[in-house]
C-alpha cells in the first residue's frame, strides 16, 4: 500500500509537469531552426542541437544511455517522466516518487505467475511464507459487501492483475478482466476468534485463470504443516475445530469439493465465470478505503463513472437495514450462481428460481417458491439441502432471516 500511495504522488509530478511544458512551449520563440533546437525536448539534459549532432534521438529521454551517478535529466519534463531509463517496468517519474534511481539497476518485481502449477507457492501469489498472505506487486485484496456463508469459515480473496493491463466496468454487474488474470480465494479458520495471532488452520485456495478469453478453474489443498498446497482437483473431507467469539468449542466436518463441482457454481451460459467480483458486492469500504475507489485511483479499474452512481449490494448482516434488502442480498450471493438465467440449476431445471439481487420481485418467483425455498435450506437431507455445494452445516442466522422474510410475504 505505502508503494501505492508513492505512485499516487507520481501522478501529482506528471501534472505540474504537463503545465511546465505547456508553459515552456509558449513562451519559446521557433521563428529559427536554431532557435528551436536549442531546446531540451526530452529532458534528458541535453540539447536537442547537440543531440542531432551526435546521432542521439531528441525525443527519446533514455538515448543516450547514462550511468548510476547521471543527474542532469529534467525532473519536470513530461517526457523524461514517462520514460523507463532502466527497462524494468517502473518509469522514471515513479522511481522518483518512489525514492529510486531511474537510471539505477532495475527494479526486481514480485509478480504472480498465470499458470497452474503443481505448488500454489510457484504461483507466486504470496510472497515469503505463503501462509502469511503477503501479496506480490500486482497482487490485490477484496472483499465482498455482504458475506458468503462457507460453514463459517473466513475467506481471503485476492486478484492478480498483469502489468500495465486494467479492469473495466461493464455496470453494476461482473467486471470484465484482461487474460491472464488471476483470482483466488483461500478458506481458513482462524483457531480461536477471539484471539487471531493463536494462527490460524488453511483448508483450500481455488483459482481461477483467465487464458484467450476463457476462466480455467482448479483447486489447491493445503498440507498439514501449512507451508504450501498442492494442485489437487479431488474431493476431502477433514474436521475442523476451532472456538468461535463466545468461547463456545466448535466443530465441522469441512468438505473440500471435486473440481467438477467448482465448475457447476462458476458455470454462467454453458461458460466458466468468477461469481463474487460484481461492482455492486465491491462498492463498500474494506480495511478503510473503498475497493472500487481504489482500483480507480491506481488507474486498475477503466470506464468506471463516480462510485456515488454504483449500485451497493447490501450487507444481509446488516440489521439496520430493511428485511427485504437484507434477505435479498442474502440469496444473491449464496443462492444466485446457480438459480438465474443461464445458471447450472435453471439451465437444467428451467427458469423457476431469480435470485439475482437486480431482478425485480414480480419476476424473482420468490413468492411463489416460498415454501420450496425454506424447506431445502431447513432440510438436512443430501442433494436437497441447499446450498448444494460448499456447506456441511446449516446457517442458523441466515435461515432465521429467509424464514422471517418469507413468513413475511404471507402477512
Amino acid at each position: 500500500m505505502m508503494e501505492k500511495k508513492h505512485l499516487a504522488k507520481a501522478t501529482l509530478v506528471f501534472m505540474f509537469a504537463f503545465l511546465f511544458v505547456g508553459l515552456h512551449s509558449c513562451t519559446t520563440d521557433r521563428s529559427e531552426d536554431f532557435e528551436e533546437y536549442d531546446i531540451d525536448t526530452d529532458g534528458d539534459g541535453i540539447f536537442d542541437s547537440q543531440e542531432v549532432l551526435d546521432g542521439t534521438d531528441k525525443n527519446d529521454p533514455c538515448d543516450p544511455i547514462h550511468d548510476l551517478s547521471y543527474t542532469s535529466y529534467d525532473p519536470l519534463n513530461l517526457l523524461w517522466l514517462g520514460g523507463d531509463c532502466d527497462s524494468d517496468g517502473v518509469n522514471n517519474g515513479d522511481e522518483l516518487a518512489l525514492d529510486t534511481n531511474p537510471y539505477g539497476d532495475p527494479i526486481e518485481r514480485d509478480l504472480a505467475v498465470p499458470e497452474f502449477l503443481p505448488n500454489l507457492s510457484e504461483l507466486k501469489l504470496f510472497k515469503g511464507n505463503i501462509a502469511d498472505f503477503q501479496y506480490s506487486d500486482n497482487v490485490y485484496e477484496y472483499s465482498m459487501s455482504t458475506p458468503l456463508f462457507t460453514d463459517y469459515a473466513h475467506k481471503l480473496r485476492v486478484v492478480a492483475i498483469p502489468d500495465g493491463e486494467q479492469l473495466t466496468y461493464t455496470g453494476g454487474g461482473l467486471l470484465s478482466f484482461p487474460d491472464n488474470t488471476i483470482m483466488a480465494k483461500t478458506f481458513f479458520y482462524l483457531n480461536d476468534e477471539r484471539d487471531p495471532s493463536l494462527g490460524k488452520r488453511i483448508i483450500e485456495t481455488r483459482v481461477l485463470i483467465k487464458k484467450n478469453g476463457v476462466w480455467l478453474v482448479r483447486n489447491y489443498f493445503w498440507n498439514e504443516d501449512q507451508t504450501d498446497a498442492e494442485l489437487d482437483d479431488n474431493v476431502h473431507g477433514l474436521q475442523v475445530d476451532w472456538i468461535d467469539e463466545s468461547g463456545t468449542a466448535k466443530s465441522v466436518d469441512y468438505v473440500v469439493p471435486p473440481n467438477n463441482m467448482c465448475v457447476q457454481c462458476h458455470n454462467k451460459n454453458g461458460e466458466i465465470a468468477p461469481i463474487g467480483p460484481k461492482a455492486r458486492a465491491l462498492n463498500f469500504e474494506h480495511k478503510g478505503q473503498n475497493i472500487l475507489q481504489f482500483l480507480k485511483e491506481n488507474e486498475l479499474l477503466a470506464g468506471a463513472p463516480d462510485i456515488s452512481q454504483i449500485p451497493v449490494l447490501p450487507d444481509w448482516s446488516d440489521e439496520t437495514l430493511a428485511l427485504e434488502e437484507r434477505a435479498r442480498a442474502y440469496l444473491d450471493v449464496n443462492c444466485a450462481h446457480c438459480h438465474q438465467t443461464g445458471g447450472s440449476y435453471n439451465e437444467s431445471f428451467g427458469d423457476n428460481f431469480q435470485f439475482t439481487y437486480e431482478t425485480p420481485f414480480e419476476d424473482s418467483n420468490i413468492y411463489v417458491e416460498r415454501t420450496q425455498i425454506k424447506d431445502r435450506m431447513n432440510t438436512k437431507i443430501t442433494g436437497y439441502f441447499m446450498p448444494l455445494i460448499g456447506t456441511s452445516l446449516k446457517h442458523d442466522e441466515g435461515i432465521a432471516l429467509i424464514n422471517a422474510y418469507v413468513d413475511s410475504l404471507e402477512e
